[in-house]
């Protein structure tokens, strides 16, 4: 004979399987929408993008580190072709290894979309 304390525990064992699944599934696939986003605004960003430069005019880091890479916060000057100069900060993270082209007074290319030019987030630097 089976007993309703047996069915509570079952559902118990099979409701934490069913999180623990879910959790797993989001874990695995918010990053990897993440990053597709991202690549997708890139190839956009190049498709699109006119080029011009940008001279960084401060940095300041976050604070934070994704995978060992600093988020800094830099506010540049970008300067595009038949257009005046103007002010933008976006923050981003910069690859250790391009630290150095980033410094302060340092000018840098850039990639913009002219439909939105001072939304940070089409605008894309050029390191090499």
């Amino acid at each position: 004979m089976v007993d309703s304390s047996m069915y509570s525990t079952i559902a118990i064992v099979v409701a934490s399987v069913c999180c623990g699944l879910i959790i797993t599934i989001a874990a695995i696939a918010i990053p990897i929408m993440l990053m597709r986003k991202k690549k997708q605004q890139a190839e956009n960003l190049a498709a699109v993008g006119t080029q011009g430069e940008a001279k960084i005019l401060s940095m300041s880091d976050t604070g934070m580190r994704i995978n060992d890479d600093p988020r800094v916060t830099l506010e540049m000057e970008i300067t595009m072709p038949m257009r005046p100069p103007y002010t933008l900060t976006k923050t981003m993270v910069v690859p250790m290894i391009r630290l150095p082209q980033v410094q302060v007074d340092a000018v840098v290319g850039v990639m913009v979309d002219m439909s939105d030019p001072t939304n940070p987030d089409k605008v894309g630097l050029l390191l090499k």
